[in-house]
């Protein structure tokens, strides 16, 4: 229980300085450098779905039902084949660059810390699949938080820091710190000849497995990632600083709430669903429905009442002046999270077609509810647009998990 505390204390931390940290980029930028700031973040984040396949899906499934023995050869099977996907994606991510969708001169800085990311993602991914969360939230600390807290500073005590490309740099360097730490655990596995015997068909049954589920999460992820570039082409790169600083914080739940609720539980609910265990699938999936609810409302009442507040002390008037925007923003981003909720049970009991039906229907929703709406209001197009694709595919999600109870022997 006490580590429990101090991890979510930690994610707690990691949250705040990452509130602290957008709105010092509001102050300290100029609010066209805050929205290609945005535009580079969820840019990675999204790219990160293309060169991970979704293959952790697969993956983690297999590890967690193996002892640690089989670890070391499956796990530099998925590295090499995760080698053969930067080699695919990023001169296709490049395309970006090239054609003036964002700046060149940002594109080695762009590339590396794409790379950096995914592989820190991976390995956090593997520490939770063996029940290390506590070394995982450090790392979510390192390369979310501490970085960020460093920059800050540099830009408090060096003017001429304060531009994209230092902030790259800071970033990048964070990612790397991450990995470095967090590997250790792993490198006490034997090793021995599994990095010259790549288990081949294992990888091909992992990439068909991967493949829809990459379909559902491109699909879940695109509304919180074209959302930016269809803000700036309705309202412009000024307003869309004001938009990416909104979307940093509300999305701050939703990572929150990833790292601090569900990495504890659904490890557990997949874990019993495999051994017919379901009086313990019953207790850990309550406690992760009762927790995540509990959390996203105090998440919700802080965040509504903190942030107009500090908005109002900014000199750059455009964050205070577009306060409706940023409530709009929480309110698609918690409907997007009470989804979630519902997603993390279908996957733990093998329902995958039902998630990516959902998340598919909800990304071609909010993409028809975008051009429709942007022609009466092109200021609330995509705000709207997000709620209603978020509520679509969360209501899928809970009307078959709350058919599919019975069919699976829960009484809850």
């Amino acid at each position: 229980m006490r580590l429990r505390l101090i991890n979510v204390g930690l994610r707690g931390l990691t949250l705040a300085i990452k509130f602290f940290f957008i709105i010092c980029l509001a102050v300290y930028l100029p609010p066209e450098e805050v929205g290609l700031y945005g535009l580079i973040a969820v840019t990675v984040s999204y790219s990160i779905y293309f060169v991970g396949f979704e293959f952790y899906t697969y993956s983690t499934r297999g590890l967690v039902a193996k002892p640690k023995n089989d670890w070391p050869r499956l796990i530099s099977s998925q590295v090499v084949f995760f080698g053969i996907m930067y080699l695919l994606v990023l001169p296709i991510l490049s395309l970006l660059f090239v054609f003036g969708h964002l700046p060149l001169e940002l594109l080695a800085g762009f590339l590396v810390l794409l790379i950096l990311e995914h592989l820190s993602s991976e390995l956090m991914r593997l520490l939770v699949a063996s029940e290390n969360q506590m070394l995982a939230t450090i790392i979510i600390f390192i390369k979310q938080a501490l970085w960020a807290v460093f920059f800050v500073l540099m830009m408090w005590m060096f003017p001429a820091t304060r531009n994209i490309e230092t902030l790259l740099l800071f970033w990048i360097f964070g990612a790397a710190f991450g990995i470095v730490i967090g590997v250790a655990p792993l490198l006490k596995l034997d090793w021995k000849h599994s990095v010259l015997s790549p288990d081949w068909k294992w990888v091909r049954r992992g990439i068909w497995i991967a493949l829809p589920l990459l379909i559902s999460s491109i699909s879940a992820r695109a509304i919180f990632t074209l959302d930016r570039y269809a803000f700036e082409a309705f309202n412009g790169l000024a307003l869309l600083g004001a938009y990416s600083v909104y979307m940093s914080i509300a999305a701050a739940m939703l990572s929150f709430m990833e790292s601090g609720v569900f990495v504890f539980f659904y490890p557990r609910m997949m874990k019993a669903y495999k051994r017919g265990e379901l009086s313990e699938f019953e207790s850990a999936y309550k406690k992760m429905e009762k927790q995540a609810f509990v959390c996203l409302f105090v998440l919700m009442i802080s965040i509504s009442f903190s942030v107009p507040f500090v908005f109002s002390m900014l000199s750059e008037r455009v964050y205070y002046d577009n306060i409706p925007l940023f409530y709009g923003m929480l309110f698609a981003v918690s409907v997007f999270l009470i989804g979630y909720i519902y997603q993390y049970a279908l996957y733990a009991t093998l329902q995958d077609k039902v998630i990516i039906a959902a998340n598919v229907s909800g990304f071609a929703a909010a993409s028809v509810m975008v051009v429709l709406i942007g022609h009466c209001n092109s200021y609330w197009a995509v705000t709207l647009a997000m709620i209603i694709g978020c509520a679509i595919s969360g209501l899928i999600k809970y009307s078959k998990w709350k058919s599919s109870r019975p069919d699976f022997g829960f009484k809850f």
